[in-house]
């Protein structure tokens, strides 16, 4: 995570997600960002003085707000590592609170398809969620859990894909999708491995 921007900074790169999330990837412009943030034409590029500049920035900002979010979700559940009732009911709040705020989560993906053509902003998110990786492993850890690095990036990758595939749902029943979902999949990929769901290991 890099350090926290300056406070005009911040408020250019909430105007550029707001229009990446509105009008995709394609209409990220200097200009669209001074127009969202209603600054003078010219602010944004005295900043970032490229569009690839102002992509990677943006990527970084995506990535911290979204660790910023999976960070106090962990601290809510410390001390709870047993109780997968709760890790379900914050796990989906957190996913409820993305799908009905949803620009962060469109600009995510918005920022991912662009990574496939641009290196250097896919190289920002690649360490964004290499980052997310040794959280989630160092707090299954912490938790007692015996887990290695794949299970960590498996379980980051399907709850990414029920927060995407919830945005496909109407919004009357997100709240079914996202429980059920995530019901079915953190007892099945946190649970000890080599130990059923559901059956506790002999001591």
């Amino acid at each position: 995570m890099l350090p926290k921007p300056s406070p005009r900074m911040e408020r250019l790169l909430d105007a550029a997600l707001t229009v990446v999330a509105d009008g995709g990837i394609r209409g990220l412009t200097h200009r669209a960002v001074d127009r969202q943030a209603g600054l003078p034409e010219g602010s944004c590029s005295a900043y970032l003085r490229t569009r690839s500049a102002l992509q990677i920035a943006l990527a970084g900002h995506v990535a911290d707000r979204l660790a910023h979010d999976a960070t106090e979700l962990a601290k809510r559940m410390e001390g709870c590592a047993d109780d997968q009732a709760l890790a379900v009911t914050e796990t989906t709040q957190l996913f409820l609170r993305w799908l009905n705020e949803p620009r962060l989560w469109i600009a995510k993906q918005e920022l991912t398809m662009e990574g496939l053509r641009d290196p250097a902003v896919g190289a920002r998110l690649t360490a964004s969620r290499e980052q997310l990786t040794d959280f989630v492993v160092a707090a299954l850890e912490s938790a007692g859990e015996r887990h290695d690095r794949a299970r960590a990036v498996t379980l980051i990758a399907a709850l990414d894909g029920i927060v995407t595939s919830g945005l496909q749902q109407p919004k009357q029943r997100r709240r079914a999708f996202v429980e059920q979902c995530v019901s079915i999949l953190l007892p099945a990929v946190i649970a000890e491995p080599g130990v059923e769901p559901g059956v506790e290991a002999s001591a």
